[in-house]
């Protein structure tokens, strides 16, 4: 993990800044005083660093009850709690090349770009366990460990939302960024629930939503804050079977529900000339790349 997240900042760091669908030469937009006519093509390099979170239920219970096996008489409560983590991931992004005949029916863009990845994920949380047993007057809390390690694949399609200026065509360079997809995860690093409990398994897979605020840094480079959450989940348990529609994993005695906090940035690789740079033809490609 930690090579990942080494290979990802110094990346960052050496890159220059480097749009999310403006891939031809404004006539407004300038570069550090000069216009940039760099001839872009529809792929670009998205690399993600960012915390993970484990959400849970803050309600606890108490449990009374009654084991005749122990003598045990009295009560216990599961407090579960979620920690601060860390994952890494590096992929692609691209541009559709065509509008879809519905999006140009409905005289929108459906999809700003799509982006996939791979990456690791580095989660952590637990359950603080406090019994009391009221036969002998004694009690204990005991804890117990969630830290999980996945590696996953990651493929989302995303829909910009821009601003303009003045109530202008031209744009902002800032927009919102919605994303809809897909993610699986293997867990590498495990730390078992308890025996008897309920542990989810290795392999899952998550239907996420992200919401982030894009910054157009110069032509072909962006950066994007945001937050990604899963809304659907498919999952087996040891005890509970297969678990289907619920994002949140099952440990021990409780769901935690992931979050991540990413910082995502994106540039757009240089086309390789071949011979000399064609026009935009028809009214479609001008209106694909005016929405870039």
């Amino acid at each position: 993990m930690k090579l990942i997240i080494g290979f990802i900042v110094v990346f960052i760091s050496t890159l220059a800044f480097a749009q999310p669908r403006d891939l031809t030469p404004s006539k407004r937009s300038k570069a550090f005083g000069k216009r940039d006519f760099r001839a872009l093509s529809g792929v670009g390099l998205q690399m993600q660093l960012g915390a993970t979170y484990l959400m849970t239920n803050r309600k606890n219970e108490l449990i009374e009850a009654t084991h005749a096996n122990n003598d045990f008489v009295g009560n216990y409560m599961h407090d579960q709690f979620g920690k601060p983590g860390v994952y890494g991931e590096i992929g692609l992004m691209h541009f559709p090349k065509n509008r879809s005949k519905l999006s140009l029916r409905l005289k929108t863009v459906l999809v700003s770009y799509y982006d996939w990845g791979i990456g690791f994920k580095y989660f952590r949380g637990g359950e603080n366990v406090s019994i009391n047993n009221t036969g002998t007057n004694n009690s204990s809390i005991n804890e117990f460990r969630l830290d999980h390690g996945n590696v996953y694949a990651r493929f989302s399609l995303h829909k910009n939302i821009h601003f303009k200026k003045n109530r202008g065509r031209d744009k902002t360079n800032f927009f919102l960024d919605n994303s809809l997809g897909i993610n699986v995860d293997y867990r590498l690093l495990d730390q078992p629930a308890p025996t008897s409990s309920v542990n989810y398994s290795p392999l899952h897979v998550q239907l996420h939503y992200g919401l982030g605020v894009g910054f157009k840094l110069k032509r072909g480079a962006y950066l994007i804050p945001g937050v990604r959450l899963p809304l659907l989940g498919y999952q087996s348990t040891n005890t509970l079977g297969t678990v289907i529609g619920k994002p949140s994993l099952h440990w021990f005695s409780s769901r935690y529900w992931p979050i991540m906090f990413h910082v995502k940035y994106m540039f757009v690789f240089e086309k390789k000339s071949k011979g000399c740079a064609t026009g935009i033809t028809n009214e479609q490609d001008k209106n694909t790349q005016r929405n870039r």
